[in-house]
């Protein structure tokens, strides 16, 4: 997820992720590219722009986290109902007092 804070002197822009290290890129590399990209893509003024990463705080709550998760083991190859019942099963440990999976589309067995 993205959070955006304006204030009269500049904008900081948050970027939630599961995985920190990748939006920084090495020796914070990444971070300054999206920084360099968004203030020239939006007009803003050199050095009012900040982007900042920030760690989702439980992955198994944020539902941005559980589509990727979701994305990536189907892509992987496993089954849908045995991927969408390890993602459910990981979501309800991390304390959810419930949650609905849907998958739509031509799966495998439909082709």
């Amino acid at each position: 997820g993205v959070e955006v804070r304006v204030t009269p002197t500049r904008t900081e822009i948050i970027i939630m992720a599961t995985r920190t290290q990748n939006v920084l890129g090495e020796k914070g590399r990444r971070i300054r590219e999206l920084t360099a990209v968004v203030q020239k893509r939006f007009d803003f003024a050199p050095g009012t722009v900040e982007l900042y990463a920030e760690k989702v705080a439980t992955r198994g709550l944020c539902a941005i986290a559980q589509a990727e998760s979701l994305r990536c083991k189907l892509i992987g190859g496993l089954a849908v109902r045995r991927a969408c019942y390890g993602v459910l099963r990981f979501i309800m440990e991390s304390g959810a007092k419930g949650c609905e999976v849907v998958v739509s589309g031509k799966l495998r067995g439909q082709r």
